[in-house]
This record gives structure tokens, C-alpha cells and sequence, in this order.
């Protein structure tokens, strides 16, 4: 197989020895989910920051304004918007067909439940109330009329409004229910309706019947014809490949790229691929402590690793290495990033000899009697942290990696118990870059947030904000550009590769789509094939 572009979504003919047949039930179309973890924690799309949840939250909850999977937007739950001309506000004229799945109608005043509970400090948002921006507060017009406003300009609402952070949720089923009941049996207005989890299992949706309010990118109208989703944890991705072949789920989450190039040889598999916009696959560093609290040692690690060849070695050039703090697919990415700390091992030498290091008789590096060991706590991509490790040890760096589930790596971020971890977000915007870069996102104990870099800069708050007030696409550039430029002199943030994602399938099904930022799949368009 040549070599992929995969800056847009790709149609692979993928399959296997294995004939598989379309998952069913005797009252219609099952589809079931292979997804890449082992458990989830919460379905709540105002709490959550987890990629794996939201897989299962986009069946579930529409959004305000709907995206494609390129991230073109159109009508959703709003027929029609107006961005004010000072950007300060947004009025919204929302459909007056629609219900929740517990059957109450939505209106404008679950809209300003869902802002209003996600901007409250004890709901606990890790991801929508970055997304919500400046919000000030909601003023509800009629059922179907309201005007969202911001204390300062905040262009990106739009966009925003396509997340499926921002999808309202049911009041009632939240009042009645607290957000702990509904994180775990949340109701929307989606194409699928929760009917359980079985932690560590399975989540399992059905097909809302009443639903009639599709986005017209969508081929179907009314409801779908999947009758049931299955979504199964299964973190081992040659388990999750071997229950494909084996006619066992009807969609793998992730698979890895020799599998991909291995099915691709027959007729009963398809997928999907395309790299994903938003946060790469990335290394933050904890600036607030030793050993990276010098910036020479930060640019000396960086430095000290061949990202081509790495990825190439990982991805067998189904992804593209990463060079700074946006993937090459999101708007507003600056190739200046790619001009920065090339691979230099004799470079990296020359900054820590200078910064007091030197090599001791194990060729590690040392200083004032203490290695040159950085904490690792690993969380995604396993594969990814044992190669980092084997060429920082080449160059005399200690990786330390430590493994860990996802409760005992927000335990040691929540502590400041860590050297460097990993993250990858998925988004159309470049305001996503105020998830790890904000200063009021420094995690604490109890307030699990995502500035693992312990940065607390009011010049790049300050120059986060103004990018995502800019009025005009040059502007947000230009602004975006000297952020990117800002992060990248200081070696706070080590991107390693673009987030691909690979998805196989049954070929027996299509109608198969990518949610926007290319991670997620969506399941309402799916329809037996031929």
C-alpha cells in the first residue's frame, strides 16, 4: 500500500479472509463499537474531556449548529443565528419540533440550562466551559428565541455551538436525577437513547423513534435505521481486530496500521482514515519543578529524538510527524513550528554541557549528583513511550515511564507527582489551545485540568484571548501564529505525531461518517450496503 495523504477523511477497500456479517437483531441493524479503552467514566457532554466518552455522547446529543466531518457548519437545533457586530453576543432561533428523549420539549431555556450549569464551578466542566468562552449569560426571548452574551468579542462561538460539549441537555432529567445519576444514564436529543452501562463492558443505545431532525449533510431523514448500538471496551487493539474478523463487533476504534494494510488485501472489510485536527499526539512538560524548569534541558530532550523516524517506525507512514502545539490540520497552524529543534543530538550536548551537565561513567547525563531522569506518566499509546524511551536513553536521558489507568494518572496530575504526560484533543479551532495553556486550567488537587505545563503567564493568557477575539481570519492567523511562536520558544510542549485515526468496518454496512475533527465516528447515517 503506497503511502497515505491523510489530511481529509480516506475511503480504504479493506477486508479479510474472514467473511463478517452485519450484526442484527431480529427487530433490525445492531451496529457494535470495538473502542480502544477499557472503561469510561462519565456521559455527560458539559462534564467530560474524553475523547472515548464523546464517542458515545455524539449518538446521543445534537448540536446547537451542526458540523460535517470537514467542519462545514449547518442548521441543527438552530434553524438560524446572528453573531453581533461588536462578536459580544449570538442570537439563536432554535426548532420548535424537538424533543428529549424522557419526552419533555426543547427550548430556549434548556439552552440556558446547559450554559448556565456548564459556567458553574460545582458542575466541574474539563472541556465545555473552555469552549463556552467568555460567557456572561443567556437571555431567553420566547421558546424558540435567545441571545447568548459575552463579557468581551469571542468569534469562535460559532464553531463552538458544533461541539458536541455545548449539546444542551434535558433540565428535567437533570434536576430530577443530580449530575452524577445523569453522567451515568444521560438523556439528549440525539439520534440514539441510553438505555444501560455495564461498567467496564458495555454502553448500549437504541434508536430514538421520534427522531425527525436530522442535518441536511445526512443522506438519511427521520429515524435511523441502525435499531440498536452496541459501544464494547476493548483496549487490546489485536482483540479488538480479531472480534472484527471474527464477526463478533461491526466497527474497530483505532486499528493499528499493519492490520490496516493487511486487510486491505480482500473484499469484507472497509474503513475510514484521516488526520484528526485539534491537539497532536504531544508531550507536556511540568515547568514547575527539576528537571524541566530549565528550558534548555526541555529543548535538549526534544532535540534528542528523530520524530520521522519514529513515526515512520510506529505508523509505517499511515501518520505524519508533529512539530508543534497544533496538528497541521487545524486552522490557523503556523509552519513556522516545523523550523524548531530539528534532530541534533550533538546540539542537545551542547545545551546541557552548558547548563552544568555533564555525562557520568554510565553515559547518562548528571547533575550536581542527580541523573537526568524525567517522570513519564503514560496513559495513551504505550508503543509510543517505549520508543521515546530507547532514544532518549541513546542520548543519555532517562524516560522513566510509569504506565498508569486513567484514575492513577489524574491522581499524579492532580498532585504535581510528574514530569511530562501526553495529550491529543480533538477540534476544529485553534482556541483549543486554551485547554493547556490557560493559566486557570493548572490542575490541583481536586480540580482535575489540562495545563500539566504549570504555566501561568498573564502575557499568554493575554495573547489567547485576543486570538480568539479576532474579527477576521487573518487576524486570528496572525494572532494564532504569535501564540504558537510564544510556546514554541520556551519548549514547553513536545508534539510527537498527528493523531490518525484508522477505522475498520464491515463491509456489509456503509453510510459510515466522521464526526468533525476526524476521531469520531457517527452511527446515524449507517444502512445495510447495496
Amino acid at each position: 500500500m503506497n503511502k497515505l495523504l491523510l489530511s481529509t477523511a480516506l475511503a480504504l477497500s479493506l477486508a479479510s479472509t474472514v467473511a463478517t456479517p452485519v450484526s442484527a437483531q431480529d427487530d433490525g441493524l445492531t451496529v457494535i463499537w470495538a473502542e480502544d479503552r477499557s472503561s469510561a467514566a462519565l456521559l455527560d457532554p458539559r462534564i467530560t474531556q474524553s475523547r472515548h466518552e464523546i464517542q458515545a455522547i455524539i449518538q446521543m446529543f445534537d448540536t446547537l449548529i451542526a458540523a460535517d466531518g470537514d467542519g462545514n457548519l449547518y442548521p441543527g437545533l438552530a434553524t438560524d443565528w446572528e453573531i453581533a457586530d461588536d462578536f459580544q453576543a449570538i442570537s439563536l432561533t432554535l426548532r420548535d419540533d424537538v424533543t428529549f428523549h424522557d419526552g419533555t420539549p426543547f427550548n430556549a431555556e434548556a439552552v440556558q440550562f446547559t450554559f448556565d450549569t456548564i459556567a458553574d464551578p460545582e458542575t466541574g466542566s474539563q472541556g465545555a466551559i473552555d469552549y463556552l468562552g467568555p460567557y456572561d449569560r443567556t437571555e431567553v426571548i420566547s421558546d424558540t428565541e435567545l441571545v447568548v452574551h459575552f463579557t468581551r468579542p469571542y468569534p469562535p462561538i460559532e464553531q463552538a455551538l458544533s461541539e458536541v460539549y455545548l449539546a444542551p441537555v434535558s433540565p428535567t432529567a437533570v434536576m430530577e436525577m443530580g449530575n452524577t445519576e445523569f453522567a451515568r444514564a444521560p438523556v439528549g436529543t440525539g439520534p440514539f437513547q441510553f438505555v444501560e452501562w455495564s461498567p467496564g463492558e458495555q454502553i448500549v443505545m437504541e434508536r430514538y423513534d421520534d427522531y425527525n431532525w436530522a442535518p441536511e449533510f445526512f443522506e438519511n431523514t427521520g429515524p435511523s435505521q441502525v435499531e440498536r448500538v452496541v459501544y464494547r471496551f476493548i483496549a487490546n487493539a489485536a482483540t479488538r481486530v480479531a472480534a472484527l474478523e471474527a464477526g463478533e463487533v461491526t466497527m474497530v476504534d483505532l486499528t493499528p496500521p499493519l492490520d490496516l494494510r493487511r486487510l486491505g488485501d480482500s473484499d469484507d472489510f472497509e474503513a475510514i482514515a484521516g488526520t484528526v485536527s485539534g491537539l497532536p499526539f504531544s508531550m507536556m512538560f511540568n515547568t514547575s519543578q527539576w528537571p524541566l524548569d530549565d528550558v534548555a534541558v526541555r529543548q535538549a530532550i526534544i532535540m534528542s529524538v528523530d520524530r520521522d523516524t519514529l513515526t515512520e517506525n510506529l505508523f509505517f507512514g499511515l501518520s505524519e510527524p508533529a512539530y508543534g502545539v497544533l496538528s497541521s490540520a487545524t486552522p490557523s497552524y503556523w509552519p513556522g513550528v516545523e523550523a524548531y529543534y530539528p534532530y541534533d543530538p550533538e546540539g542537545a550536548a551542547s545545551l546541557l554541557i552548558e547548563a552544568g551537565w555533564a555525562r557520568g561513567d554510565d553515559g547518562i547525563w548528571e547533575k550536581d549528583g542527580e541523573d537526568l531522569s524525567v517522570h513519564y506518566v503514560s496513559l495513551l499509546e504505550p508503543d509510543t513511550g517505549v520508543a521515546l524511551q530507547a532514544a532518549l536513553r541513546e542520548n543519555g536521558i532517562v524516560l522513566d515511564v510509569e504506565n498508569v489507568t486513567k484514575a492513577r494518572q489524574d491522581e499524579l496530575i492532580m498532585a504535581n507527582e510528574y514530569d511530562m504526560g501526553a495529550i491529543r484533543w480533538v477540534s476544529n479551532s485553534p482556541a483549543v489551545l486554551s485547554i493547556p495553556f490557560n493559566s486557570n486550567n493548572i490542575p490541583s488537587p481536586g480540580n482535575f485540568k489540562f495545563n500539566w505545563m504549570h504555566i501561568a503567564s498573564d502575557e499568554l493568557d493575554q495573547m489567547l484571548a485576543d486570538a480568539t477575539s479576532a474579527t477576521s481570519a487573518d487576524e486570528q492567523d496572525r494572532l494564532y501564529a504569535e501564540v504558537q511562536e510564544w510556546i514554541m520558544d520556551r519548549a514547553l510542549f513536545w508534539a510527537i505525531h498527528d493523531q490518525t485515526q484508522m477505522i475498520a468496518y464491515d463491509a456489509d454496512i456503509t453510510g459510515v461518517q466522521f464526526a468533525p475533527g476526524r476521531w469520531q465516528v457517527r452511527f446515524y447515517d449507517i444502512r445495510p450496503a447495496g
